[in-house]
């Protein structure tokens, strides 16, 4: 049994979609935030489960909330890409930046494609803060978590060499205030993508080629913000920076999507991770068994194969994972009740 936990500047919960990720990762600011840690919840996730936990305002996603919960007291924020963007605009220098571009304003919706991207950059920015002891992410739920892990390298790849002419060229311009001589479509036709613009515009037409042009000169002027936030995926990787959360539920499936999952990710995470086991109901057994009034072969056969099938997924996950927390079922319909539940079963701080 873990005893006790160390709080890290990362707390980063992952997994798949229904296995309580989101609560657990609320159980966890609270538990930290009650025994005296500054402690920042942010949910990537677009579907924003942590709102209704907590009966926090859509109106206010991409602004840090004050949350006082029964007298704990924490920061929360809703992830926005599109606030994120437009924080990055305005601390541009570049009066290009500050321009609306409907293209950059398709793609930070919250299902747009630069979610993921613009969350790193947000964690930067709270990081850079240097406002919390611990900044708890409750990902985005299986395929949506791996983007926002891979987001770096989608960076990376961005800014990589296939576009240093492009954005040389762009530098030329931006640093010199003129345009470049011959204008930007000179430059598309002398890297080969005049057949490419030339199709968008005869499909979309001249002001939507204009407006992509526009919207790749304005991610390069915002780039050294995006660059930046490279060294996030270090700190990921470091046990002395950060503790995973793997949360899975009592359930065979469940636990082969979380080995799963784990293989996935296994080069962003370090080793001494932990795999949550939620929706235990080992605990309830022998209170089943004491209380319940119907002591027939058929229910005894049901909870003895119950009993098994617990035993042995635990059996199974300590076989595939390093550390395993188990959390108990919390039987009510209540989301104040699940999280206080599961605040109280979190092992002490190391």
């Amino acid at each position: 049994m873990i005893r006790s936990i160390q709080s890290k500047q990362f707390e980063i919960f992952c997994g798949t979609g229904g296995v309580g990720k989101t609560t657990l990762a609320t159980s966890r600011a609270l538990f930290l935030a009650n025994s005296g840690k500054k402690v920042l919840l942010m949910t990537i996730d677009p579907a924003k489960r942590l709102k209704e936990i907590l009966k926090m305002s859509d109106d206010k996603a991409g602004t840090v909330e004050n949350i006082d919960y029964n007298g704990i007291k924490f920061d929360a924020l809703l992830m926005s890409p599109k606030a994120t963007f437009n924080r990055l605009r305005k601390s541009s220098a570049s009066s290009d930046a500050q321009k609306e571009n409907r293209i950059i304003e398709i793609l930070a919706r919250p299902y747009g494609g630069m979610n993921e991207i613009l969350a790193i950059t947000e964690v930067r920015y709270h990081l850079n803060a240097n406002a919390y002891d611990t900044i708890i992410l409750d990902t985005p739920p299986g395929k949506h978590f791996l983007d926002f892990l891979e987001s770096c390298k989608k960076i990376n790849d961005f800014f990589d060499k296939s576009f240093i002419d492009l954005f040389k060229y762009l530098g030329k311009s931006i640093g010199t205030g003129k345009k470049a001589e011959g204008g930007i479509l000179d430059f598309f036709v002398s890297s080969g993508i005049k057949k490419l613009l030339g199709y968008l515009e005869s499909v979309t037409g001249k002001e939507f080629v204009d407006d992509f042009v526009e919207a790749i000169l304005l991610v390069y002027q915002l780039k050294d913000a995006f660059l930046e936030a490279l060294s996030l995926q270090e700190n990921f990787q470091m046990q002395e920076k950060s503790n995973w959360f793997l949360v899975t539920s009592a359930e065979q499936y469940k636990l082969n999507e979380a080995i799963e999952l784990k293989k996935n990710a296994i080069h962003f995470m370090h080793s001494d991770s932990y795999c949550i086991l939620n929706k235990c109901i080992d605990k309830f057994w022998n209170d089943w068994e004491r209380e319940t009034t119907d002591k027939s072969p058929l229910t005894l056969k049901l909870k003895e194969s119950m009993m098994h099938r617990e035993i042995e997924l635990k059996k199974f996950a300590e076989k595939n994972f390093n550390h395993i927390l188990c959390f108990n079922e919390i039987f009510s319909t209540s989301p104040s009740a699940h999280v206080e539940g599961l605040m109280n079963q979190w092992p002490q701080n190391g």
